[in-house]
């Protein structure tokens, strides 16, 4: 039978990260099913569902300590089917914020979205520096689900009101 796993590993940035893991993965008969990747704060970090036999599996969770000795922190946690994963219904929900940078963006963004049940499934954020002053500028791409029932246009309306409080661009995307 087809488990799904999630192979979370960290380490200091270097080329080749990639590689290990795919390569480890692949050596055990693991297929990867979707991925996330980016360098953080000088720190590679890795998120892979994989789908593996529950032998592979065990072959996996063997080979799993060679990655230490090549600086990575790494550990499985197990997962659904993701064609079989339910989904609450309800209406997408996608926006990009970007503003001078400070504390608390996130937070208050994400609070209000909790207080309308928003499911929030991708979040990436970055801050970059502006053209000509160098100050820095935060950036923030959010998809999520507002559930069904909910109307979509008041979390819209509070999004903007907040937007307008702490001095943000919101564009909302379709």
């Amino acid at each position: 039978m087809k488990q799904y796993m999630i192979l979370f590993s960290v380490g200091k940035d270097r080329p080749g990260i990639a590689d290990d893991i795919s390569t480890l993965l692949f050596n055990c008969g693991a297929n990867i099913e979707d991925s996330r990747m980016a360098v953080l704060g000088g720190c590679f970090s890795i998120m892979t569902l994989f789908s593996c036999s529950g032998e592979q599996l065990e072959g996996i969770r063997k080979a799993l300590p060679t990655l230490a000795p090549l600086g990575l922190d790494s550990f499985l946690h197990e997962a659904l089917d993701p064609t079989t994963a339910m989904r609450a219904p309800g209406r997408p929900l996608k926006f990009d914020v970007t503003a001078m940078d400070h504390p608390g963006i996130v937070r208050k963004l994400v609070h209000l979205l909790r207080e309308h049940e928003v499911n929030v499934e991708t979040l990436n954020t970055q801050v970059s520096r502006a053209p000509l002053t160098g100050a820095p500028l935060f950036n923030l791409s959010l998809e999520g689900t507002v559930p069904a029932g909910r109307p979509i246009a008041r979390v819209k309306e509070e999004l903007q009101r907040l937007a307008a409080d702490m001095d943000l661009d919101l564009l909302f995307r379709s």
